[in-house]
């Protein structure tokens, strides 16, 4: 295979999910660990099991979670509850949250590794914030199949956005976003809402013609806010903060296998312009979901609207399969107080390290 060429796909599953999460590691006071978090990381890759994986990341103080390909999203809430416990059991102190709210401006610590030590020399000073994501995957038999996903979860991604927007603070202030991390993410290369595409033959093109442009070795230093993956058969959606419930993010997880299930079972007949839909996420990004976004049918509406009616429809295609429990959570999280009202509510009334405290409880209840 030549230099940047896409490799061919590997069938990656009848819309199975998976979960990679990112965990932040931080001391008693909620603070992140710095270098001091390497060997306790350095232990933690040990405590995979059947459950999943844990590995580092970029960043020295933090880790990422990662299951196996599972048939539910329950049971990719059996295995994070499994590699959050084994990361506790290790002693370690995680929090979930998109943007660590008092981290200073540049005093990320970083780790070296070749791909790392690339990414670092083309961001130069952008990797400055620590951040961290729930990126979920969805499996696919084929290449159309994927294609028919790809359609239909794109429309969406500004909803999903929504639904984990957690991370209003950064550098001790608000930053008076719903998700900072969008901002900060959007700043690095090659990391947009992902184009409208027809067909595999145009990500084909598309990528192998960006990797050329930026000399990248391969399609992974494509960072689009979903992107195939070829070698592993999925679809791997990027736009959501990761977020502290355990059922929220199984929840998340089988909205995302819901919607791709609905893609692929009956596509939407319109697409959204690459424009209207940086605008309807824009839009998100500011103010969660209290906004309103262009829908699939072209209609402006309110995006708590948008949202009732997708859980609707992931609930009619996961229901036979008895998939559709977890979608539970998605419900709750439309009921109850947004998360950025709820962190500035407990700034307000308790302080920043009331907030860090929260954040921790509620990564670290297993039962959450």
């Amino acid at each position: 295979m030549e230099h940047g060429q896409v490799p061919p796909f590997v069938p990656g599953g009848d819309l199975t999910v998976g979960v990679e999460e990112e965990l932040m590691l931080v001391d008693g006071a909620g603070a992140m660990l710095g270098l001091e978090a390497v060997p306790l990381v350095d232990g933690l890759r040990e405590a995979g099991s059947p459950a999943g994986v844990v590995t580092g990341e970029v960043y020295a103080d933090q880790v990422e979670l990662n299951t196996p390909v599972c048939r539910s999203a329950e049971d990719v809430r059996a295995s994070l509850r499994q590699l959050r416990t084994a990361v506790v059991a290790g002693g370690a102190r995680p929090m979930a949250v998109g943007v660590h709210p008092t981290a200073p401006f540049g005093g990320a610590v970083l780790v070296s590794s070749p791909r790392y030590d690339r990414i670092l020399d083309e961001y130069a000073g952008l990797l400055r914030t620590p951040t961290a994501a729930l990126q979920v995957h969805v499996g696919f038999p084929d290449e159309r199949t994927l294609m028919r996903g790809y359609r239909g979860l794109r429309h969406h991604l500004p909803l999903l956005r929504a639904l984990a927007a957690g991370s209003p603070y950064w550098h001790g202030i608000d930053s008076g976003q719903a998700t900072a991390r969008a901002a900060i993410i959007r700043s690095y290369p090659r990391t947009t809402l992902p184009p409208l595409l027809r067909s595999w033959d145009d990500y084909v093109a598309r990528t192998e013609a960006m990797t050329a442009a930026a000399e990248a070795p391969d399609h992974t230093y494509v960072w689009w806010e979903m992107r195939p993956r070829p070698l592993l058969g999925t679809l791997e959606v990027r736009v959501m903060d990761a977020v502290p419930s355990l059922a929220a993010a199984a929840g998340l997880a089988a909205l995302v296998q819901g919607i791709a299930r609905r893609a692929v079972e009956s596509p939407d007949p319109l697409d959204l312009s690459d424009d209207v839909l940086a605008v309807n996420d824009q839009r998100v990004v500011r103010h969660g979901l209290e906004t309103r976004v262009v829908d699939v049918d072209q209609g402006l509406r309110p995006l708590r609207e948008v949202a009732s009616r997708v859980l609707a429809e992931s609930r009619a295609v996961l229901a036979p399969d008895g998939l559709a429990a977890p979608l539970d959570a998605v419900e709750a999280l439309l009921g109850a107080e947004p998360e950025p009202d709820r962190q500035r509510r407990l700034v307000d009334t308790g302080g920043v390290p009331t907030l860090l405290d929260d954040l921790v409880a509620r990564t670290v209840d297993l039962a959450g």
